[in-house]
């Protein structure tokens, strides 16, 4: 994966997915854009449940299922397992940077992201910014 591929970050999964998010029309129509542009989708099993967590309790969480399996069907999405090997690099992203308010799942997101050289990322997150990657939604 590389130019044409981005990374499914939580909260623009949830943008997409959640008709009451403030973002909701301009996550779909960027989504939808990202398609028609042929893009592939990096994203991880950590992201997922993340995701699923986040809809628990929201109208979004019926279409969630269905979501993740077209996600996992689709021949143009990546979902990456963290191994503990994954897992150990993400602990030491987290580790080195205790400047910043980094989570977990976002190093190990930071980490997949480098070693597929992915550089945008659908999200929100600022934290996406400094790393070093470009957010593809506006950042809060």
């Amino acid at each position: 994966m590389a130019a044409s591929a981005v990374f499914l970050d939580t909260n623009g999964w949830v943008a997409i997915l959640n008709a009451r998010d403030a973002l909701h029309a301009t996550a779909a129509r960027l989504w939808r854009s990202l398609g028609r542009q042929g893009y592939s989708i990096l994203v991880t099993d950590w992201v997922v449940a993340e995701t699923g967590n986040s809809l628990a309790r929201t109208a979004g969480r019926s279409g969630f299922t269905q979501a993740v399996e077209r996600i996992r069907k689709s021949s143009r999405t990546r979902l990456v397992f963290v191994t503990p090997a994954l897992f150990e690099r993400a602990l030491a992203t987290y580790a080195s940077r205790p400047d910043k308010t980094w989570g977990l799942v976002d190093c190990a997101s930071f980490v997949v992201m480098q070693d597929e050289g992915v550089t945008e990322a659908f999200t929100t997150d600022r934290h996406f910014e400094q790393a070093g990657f470009k957010p593809l939604l506006p950042v809060a």
